[in-house]
């Protein structure tokens, strides 16, 4: 029988970060795949190390079938690939060029950030880690391995009350907050979506925009970061009331 075992540690440290404080009074909540990467990284990895067996798996989530939590279970649970050869693709794998300066942007003017994905912890962490970025507090489904061809994912973030059957609730997440003056969220597809309409405001891409629009949520429609970098610093200090907003 084969020992899996985390190969990013809980990251238990980062609950003072859910709390306001006399320096702190914004939070951003960041996605990660697609949105501060340019791919979808675990898409990436189903392509080079997955079966035949990861693409029905993605039919029945998209048809509904299974959520999105048991759909990724099962599909990184058919990944066969030794730990260097993740590790090669993962290298591959680029940022948006703008997330640079965003980064920047929220240490000078002290916003909090938390990377929340319903993707892989591991492979945030390694991607992030080639820009020096690995400091980034990241919640996000547990990657596990057998320290030979075998994974297995872990869901420490899941709620079994999640409308979306996610791995990582990020309405739980949001939830968690507290006392923020204002909190924001820069996301693109479907497992944004639920959290889209708990937030002050949406950075949104792609699908996201889409959705937004369709519900009313508030949001502002990005290309990348250079746009979040564009507006933060005006909504800051912006009443509530203006933030329908559209790019220029």
């Amino acid at each position: 029988m084969s020992c899996f075992t985390p190969i990013v540690e809980n990251q238990t440290s980062h609950k003072p970060l859910f709390y306001a404080n006399g320096l702190t009074q914004y939070t951003i909540l960041c996605d990660f795949d697609g949105t501060i990467s340019e791919k979808d990284v675990t898409d990436t990895l189903l392509n080079h190390f997955g079966n035949e067996k990861c693409a029905l798996l993605e039919q029945q989530w998209l048809d509904g079938m299974i959520g999105s939590r048991e759909c990724m279970r099962q599909q990184i649970a058919n990944i066969q690939a030794s730990q260097a050869e993740l590790d090669s693709v993962l290298a591959q794998i680029r940022i948006d060029p703008a997330f640079s300066a965003f980064i920047d942007l929220v240490r000078n003017a002290h916003l909090n950030v938390h990377i929340v994905s319903d993707g892989l912890d591991y492979a945030i962490r390694t991607i992030l880690k080639q820009y020096n970025f690995d400091f980034l507090p990241i919640f996000a489904n547990r990657l596990l391995h057998d320290q030979r061809q075998g994974w297995k994912l872990d869901f420490p973030y899941a709620n079994e009350h999640c409308l979306k059957a996610s791995g990582n609730c990020k309405c739980q997440h949001r939830r968690q907050l507290v006392g923020f003056q204002k909190i924001f969220y820069v996301g693109d597809g479907t497992s944004d979506f639920c959290v889209a309409d708990k937030v002050d405001l949406v950075f949104a891409k792609d699908k996201l925009i889409d959705f937004c629009q369709q519900q009313g949520i508030r949001h502002y429609p990005i290309k990348d970061f250079n746009d979040v970098v564009a507006i933060l610093p005006d909504l800051i200090t912006a009443p509530a009331e203006n933030y329908c907003l559209s790019p220029a």
